[in-house]
């Protein structure tokens, strides 16, 4: 796996010494004891259903996904409509990650109806 990101974070001088100290006591570097430590923390995230493994998004692809469900919204107000209830709450689930785009905007039954008439 690629190691391309860097983390900085603040730790008392204490606890950051005894950490590298026990890490070079198992001859181990400490990035390598931290990145296992995270590994773990995401596997029992994953556990309690907390995780892009249930098709969760990132923040910054609700933030995109918002977006353009705003610009749906104001499209559509232009035109002089409003969006229904239904439509609302697929607009929230979408930008949730709970439903995939295809999902959110597939033609319901009773939307044919009234387009056919």
């Amino acid at each position: 796996m690629s190691k391309e990101v860097q983390m900085t974070f603040r730790v008392e001088p204490e606890l950051r010494a005894e950490f590298s100290d026990a890490a070079l006591l198992e001859d181990r570097p400490a990035a390598q004891v931290l990145r296992e430590f995270m590994r773990a923390y995401v596997n029992q995230s994953r556990e309690r259903g907390h995780s892009p493994a249930n098709d969760a998004i990132s923040p910054a692809e609700s933030r995109r996904r918002e977006a353009a469900v705003n610009f749906a919204r104001s499209s559509v107000g232009l035109e002089g409509f409003k969006p229904s209830k239904a439509a609302e709450t697929g607009a929230r689930q979408f930008i949730k990650g709970d439903i995939q785009l295809a999902d959110f905007v597939q033609v319901k039954p009773d939307a044919e109806q009234a387009h056919s008439r």
